[in-house]
């Protein structure tokens, strides 16, 4: 049955409960990839002295903690999101693109989970470990890294899983073909971006997303 709005959960194996907490798992989503980047500010083109006092804050330390438990909220609530749809029948009639968009759904997890280390590891030597603080160039190579995991390996993922999740919707009317198209455009843009090193800037982008998808796959009635 062609849905245009919402999953029918009368034809599908997934349960009601099931399409409510894929729904709930794609908001929380956007909220969890807000507050990664949200979380936490390094300070980019100051000298060395400015950047060592920001970093003997530990407020600032603890900040990319709490990023870092953000992204693996991130990386946990997709996996939740990509298996519901991989689980839905009418995707079963698109059997490329389903098990794409599961695979990219790993690599992002994979790469959120890379993220997530990569962020709270200052804060961690430090804070946890009782470590020195590192010297200037691991500071910014550390933060250099962080950055890239995030706005190349992560979000290129990301708008991968966003295409050929978009793709299986207005193929299979899984769920609301109108969430496929903002999908569509969501996911090019976040792919051109990434392949110009601005990756990083389309977190809104896959915030708009996935509120989106959750509105769509909610049960109706």
């Amino acid at each position: 049955m062609t849905v245009t709005s919402a999953v029918d959960t009368s034809t599908s194996p997934v349960t009601r409960s099931g399409a409510i907490v894929a729904a709930g798992a794609a908001i929380l989503f956007g909220v969890s990839m807000f507050w990664t980047v949200a979380s936490v500010d390094v300070p980019h083109d100051v000298g060395d002295a400015e950047l060592l006092d920001w970093w003997q804050q530990s407020s600032n330390r603890m900040s990319g903690i709490v990023s870092g438990l953000f992204a693996v909220g991130a990386a946990a609530l997709l996996a939740v999101v990509a298996n519901y749809v991989h689980r839905l029948e009418a995707t079963r009639t698109s059997p490329l693109w389903r098990a794409f968009a599961r695979s990219m759904a790993g690599a992002f997890t994979a790469a959120m989970l890379v993220t997530a280390a990569t962020r709270s590891a200052i804060g961690h030597l430090v804070d946890v470990m009782d470590e020195p603080l590192p010297s200037v160039d691991v500071l910014r190579y550390s933060t250099a890294l962080s950055y890239q995991v995030l706005g190349l390996a992560a979000m290129g993922a990301l708008a991968l899983t966003i295409l050929a999740t978009s793709v299986l919707a207005l193929r299979t009317g899984a769920y609301g073909r109108w969430a496929g198209w903002v999908g569509i455009g969501c996911g090019g843009v976040m792919a051109a971006a990434v392949g110009a090193g601005y990756g990083s800037f389309t977190v809104p982008l896959a915030i708009l997303w996935s509120v989106c998808l959750g509105i769509a796959v909610r049960p109706r009635g």
